[in-house]
């Protein structure tokens, strides 16, 4: 048994880190208007916001297709053929805001070069990206398939990501998010809305509000909430081309959670179709090497 770790580049890794990892990643579509761009080979996310500030006034809205499956096919076959795998692991983003997952475990059967393993991140960003990163470091430890889904499932329990946006439009359009869903959900189009993924890898209005350091620290409440003696706790200041306020947040994070490891990534424009420019947000969860054996943490 010979294992590949696929993902996409929703997951928030470059692919240089991909690279590094032995990662497979694939880059996520983006559509503005009749043309199709592919993140970081022609559209990088400072392009992209760039670009989406320029087109606005036109009302040019840019959307995220699903990767299609013919190109998961090819991938699995090069890899079949090149690197003699047998089994790929494919880390998916949340179902609740794509069908890919699903679109993947029923296409699965026509991939008979390899097995196919569709896994659901339940999260995006960092969520996604950590659980790439545990899935290709167990591999290299020479881990089979049953450990690496039962380690991705133990890492997945602990993971949450939350976002303040201006506005859930972008949400309302593609039907990802529910407003009836959130509480008092009609003020809060006038404000800060803040979104969370639930457990179910949905996104729901969780509340709101009038600025985005108040929208910091209903996040870090969130947080201080799962805080536990158990494991260590990563967190990530997530930003859509922000970096003013994302250091902004990194300071004020640190100081109120010295012991949590925090960083600071991008919001990719695979996800930034759906929260618009001016999103911020956090994401936290187990530090996953303490799922590795200690000898090989890397």
């Amino acid at each position: 048994m010979k294992i590949a770790i696929l993902t996409d580049t929703s997951a928030g890794l470059t692919p240089d880190e991909a690279l590094a990892r032995q990662i497979t990643l694939l880059a996520a579509p983006i559509m503005f208007g009749n043309r199709q761009y592919h993140e970081y080979q022609d559209l990088t996310p400072a392009d992209y916001y760039r670009l989406l500030r320029l087109t606005k006034s036109h009302k040019m809205i840019p959307t995220a297709p699903q990767i299609a499956m013919q190109t998961i096919q090819v991938a699995c076959d090069r890899l079949a053929a090149e690197e003699q795998v047998t089994d790929v692991i494919v880390i998916s983003p949340a179902g609740g805001i794509s069908g890919f997952v699903n679109t993947l475990s029923a296409y699965a059967a026509n991939i008979t070069s390899v097995h196919v393993w569709p896994w659901d991140s339940r999260g995006i960003l960092t969520a996604m990206g950590d659980q790439a990163r545990l899935a290709a470091a167990l591999v290299e430890q020479g881990e089979d398939v049953s450990t690496i889904l039962d380690r991705l499932a133990v890492f997945r329990k602990s993971v949450h990501e939350g976002f303040a946006v201006d506005s859930i439009k972008p949400l309302l359009r593609t039907g990802e998010v529910n407003p009836s869903h959130g509480p008092s959900s009609a003020p809060l189009l006038a404000g800060k809305p803040l979104l969370v993924f639930e457990p179910s890898g949905k996104i729901k209005v969780a509340g709101g509000a009038l600025r985005l350091k108040g929208a910091l620290g209903d996040l870090l409440d969130l947080l201080a909430a799962d805080l536990t003696d158990e494991y260590a706790t990563k967190a990530t200041v997530l930003n859509a081309d922000q970096p003013e306020t994302a250091q902004q947040w990194l300071m004020a994070a640190h100081d109120r959670f010295p012991q949590v490891a925090f960083d600071v990534a991008l919001i990719s424009p695979s996800f930034g179709v759906h929260v618009g420019d001016g999103a911020m947000g956090l994401a936290w969860g187990r530090d996953y090497h303490d799922l590795l054996k200690a000898e090989d943490e890397k």
